[in-house]
């Protein structure tokens, strides 16, 4: 088995592809949320579509962008966790 480093730098290992919401309202969530999208998307003029798929790309990308940022926040903070731990376990 490859290490997790050379599984991450090979492209082998991709935690956002890895992501469940383990909340069971999550998928029903999902399809309401969905379904509601597009109803409404729909009742839109042709212009006003346009500008509301921009505006719902843009929110997507900040999203993203949100999602990294919790994702290597929480990294950081389990490796300071996993630090402090051995850091004391070596004083002892």
């Amino acid at each position: 088995m490859e290490r997790i480093l050379e599984q991450l730098y090979a492209g082998d290992l991709c935690p956002a592809d890895n992501s469940v919401v383990e909340n069971p309202n999550y998928r029903s969530l999902c399809k309401a949320n969905l379904e509601e999208t597009d109803r409404f998307a729909n009742s839109l003029t042709e212009e006003r579509r346009e500008a509301f798929d921009i505006m719902m790309d843009h929110y997507l990308e900040v999203c993203f962008m949100e999602k990294t940022q919790a994702f290597a926040d929480g990294f950081r903070m389990g490796a300071q966790v996993m630090c402090e731990v051995f850091r004391e376990a070596a004083q002892q």
